[in-house]
């Protein structure tokens, strides 16, 4: 008879209110054609707000029982993610965690399109605005970029290295929304989520999700980490 595997209890969240997101924000809000900064992407820091977000993080993280608590933070390589995980480890004075890099859980990348705004990619480059309202933003695959497949191909290869380590560690990873995105994809209830539509998937800096990833896979949102002030 077959033994249950256990199941591997996965924390993931989403990097601390970066520059990058302001820039985007301001972009958006000018009516841009592109983002406003001399930063490549991977170099984008957290904001003020956003390494308080990673302190609040951490604060959470360090309440949760021994039992629950993550053993290896998992983190994406870029700037902004690792702000956030060292403003997590910070509010951990005394508990072991491993660490480790993993660059598949970078932000998708736009290839040709980086940088734009919807705006700039209908001005610059039309004929690829008009092939992604065509096949749909999850197949679409900009030159030199990833389509949302893509992405979520990645991210199953992932979990399927880390549920062979089920049972052994606790994993938090800290990552970027269109991570997040495909987790709930490959393991939420709901696979009519923002990956498989033309929306773009909004989730809001510094939230935390739980997965359970054994026989039968769940995920719930644990709690939101905002409002925080800036004074504080």
């Amino acid at each position: 008879m077959a033994t249950e595997k256990p199941a591997l209890a996965l924390l993931a969240c989403r990097h601390g209110h970066s520059v990058g997101n302001a820039a985007r924000a301001d972009a958006l809000q000018r009516g841009l054609l592109e983002i406003d900064s001399p930063l490549s992407d991977a170099q984008f820091p957290l904001t003020g707000y956003g390494r308080l977000q990673a302190d609040a993080l951490g604060r959470t993280i360090a309440a949760l029982p021994a039992s629950e608590r993550p053993t290896r933070i998992i983190c994406s390589p870029h700037l902004r993610a690792l702000e956030t995980a060292d403003g997590i480890i910070r509010q951990l004075p005394g508990v072991r965690m491993d660490f480790s890099l993993d660059a598949r859980l970078r932000p998708k990348s736009f290839g040709v399109l980086e940088r734009l705004t919807d705006l700039g990619v209908q001005h610059r480059f039309p004929h690829l605005a008009a092939q992604r309202k065509e096949i749909g933003r999850f197949h679409f695959c900009p030159p030199g970029g990833e389509s949302r497949c893509d992405v979520v191909l990645r991210v199953r290869e992932c979990l399927r290295e880390w549920q062979s380590r089920a049972g052994e560690e606790r994993i938090l990873l800290v990552t970027h929304q269109v991570v997040i995105n495909a987790l709930d994809f490959l393991l939420g209830s709901n696979r009519a989520n923002a990956m498989a539509t033309d929306a773009d998937g909004w989730v809001p800096n510094a939230q935390i999700f739980r997965y359970r990833l054994g026989e039968a896979a769940m995920a719930d949102t644990v709690r939101l980490v905002r409002d925080i002030p800036v004074a504080a």
